[in-house]
């Protein structure tokens, strides 16, 4: 993949994350599920510092993983969200993104751990 296609696909999908969490956020808000909420802003906040580029390489390391998890979190509430209003499919989609955000975890620690072996 070109660096700059894969650049812009980076800043996108921080992007959308950030813009869907905080859409999800707000419409929880409405609905009095303020704890949901806050995780959703908090997690649609830490996509977009991703975005500044005034980090040190393993500052951005600990922050993916950090917005790794705090995505694997919403997507699951959400899911749990969906489970206990009853909703019929829409609720697999979420427990789906969990699962693949906690697949990109695992990749991305094996591939940090893969690269500090090579280093040392």
């Amino acid at each position: 993949m070109k660096p700059k296609l894969k650049a812009k696909l980076f800043i996108f999908s921080f992007l959308i994350n950030a813009f869907i969490f905080l859409l999800g956020g707000l419409s929880l808000l409405e609905e009095g599920k303020n704890a949901l909420a806050i995780l959703q802003f908090i997690t649609a906040l830490f996509n977009l510092f991703m975005l500044l580029k005034k980090f040190s390489p393993k500052k951005r390391i600990t922050l993916n993983y950090i917005i790794l998890i705090l995505n694997i979190l919403v997507a699951a509430s959400v899911a749990f969200d969906y489970y206990f209003m009853g909703k019929e499919k829409i609720k697999y989609l979420w427990f789906f993104a969990a699962i693949m955000y906690t697949v990109a975890l695992i990749v991305q620690v094996r591939k940090q751990r893969i690269s500090e072996n090579k280093v040392s």
